[in-house]
């Protein structure tokens, strides 16, 4: 096993073009072996995954880049209530939506069409439409390349929270996520909660693959596809303030778009935000904010990680100036 020189370009859905000279694939847990005794050859070692939540920067040339091929699904206890599966972190995430649906497993229909791998949702914590991935992750089976050990880590230990875990922040670059295991439930209990989702289901008659269908119909409506140009979805977390902040905001912008959250916080649309300082369908360089979604910025021509965040650091400094809230990033940066 010997790691080989990559273009980048097809493992990142911004497309940015940037090659490695450092690219393995490791599809069977015995070939982990190489990674540590080989670990402090590098600058870095990251892991990639669909590579739907990341910017490539030229950190990535000299380093180490894995790509976990770890497949399959399996059951590991089954009752009449709820059933708890294994899912390999390179299965697509969108695919074991569907396959859970089919099986009669419910509780992640509302995640569909989330474009990457079953390993990178535990990272950001994905969620959209009223879900979050933590709901229903019952365990993550990681490997640490330093001490060549695995470990499960239980839900409560991965400290989700919004769009972030221990793999994101404290813990990044420490683990490589070889499996996730999912307690899903066999009665259904729909999330409705999402504004726009009930207007397009009859909620009396709804079943989860209408909530499937539908959030597939609101994705494709709202998010451009990678396949035609190159985004990440979206690129700024909605953030999360308390009530003195959004009153402070209500005085300078009347039609505010938020959400009330637990412990008497309040969820600003970081889309709104965008949009009302001037920045929807603007461009610099090769990078623009897309003119129908505010939250997603997009590849026009030959980006690179710093003509992206050039422009996110443009949007968070304009933003901040004219509401005093500031924007952080989701994706990462590798």
């Amino acid at each position: 096993m010997k790691p080989c020189y990559q273009n980048l370009k097809s493992f990142n859905t911004f497309g940015i073009d940037i090659h490695t000279n450092n690219f393995l694939t490791i599809s069977k847990v015995k070939d982990l072996e190489f990674v540590f005794h080989n670990y402090n050859k590098y600058p870095n070692v990251f892991i990639i995954g669909g590579g739907s939540n990341v910017i490539l920067s030229h950190n990535v040339i000299n380093s180490l880049i894995v790509k976990l091929n770890f497949f399959g699904i399996s059951v590991l206890y089954d009752s009449d209530d709820s059933v708890l599966i294994e899912v390999g972190s390179g299965e697509s995430w969108h695919e074991l939506v569907d396959f859970c649906l089919v099986n009669g497993w419910y509780g992640l229909e509302n995640l569909a069409l989330i474009p990457g791998t079953v390993g990178g949702a535990p990272v950001q914590n994905i969620g959209a439409y009223g879900v979050e991935f933590s709901k229903y992750c019952y365990s993550v089976v990681v490997w640490d390349p330093k001490n060549n050990i695995f470990l499960e880590l239980y839900s409560d230990e991965c400290e989700f929270s919004y769009r972030n875990s221990i793999f994101k922040n404290k813990s990044k670059n420490n683990y490589f996520i070889v499996s996730v295991r999912f307690s899903l439930e066999k009665k259904w209990k729909p999330v409705l909660t999402y504004p726009g989702l009930v207007e397009r289901i009859n909620v009396d008659n709804v079943t989860p693959r209408d909530v499937f269908n539908v959030i597939c119909e609101i994705r494709r409506e709202k998010i451009p596809d990678p396949a035609n140009i190159g985004n990440v979805g979206s690129f700024f977390k909605n953030p999360i303030v308390n009530l003195d902040i959004l009153e402070n905001l209500k005085r300078d912008f009347s039609n505010v778009v938020f959400w009330d959250i637990p412990d008497n916080k309040y969820k600003i649309s970081a889309g709104w935000l965008i949009s009302v300082c001037g920045w929807k369908g603007k461009s610099i360089g090769p990078v623009s904010v897309h003119k129908n979604q505010a939250l997603i910025l997009v590849n026009n021509s030959n980006a690179n990680s710093s003509h992206v965040l050039y422009l996110a650091k443009s949007i968070q400094n304009d933003v901040f100036n004219k509401t005093s809230i500031y924007l952080d990033i989701e994706p990462s940066l590798l």
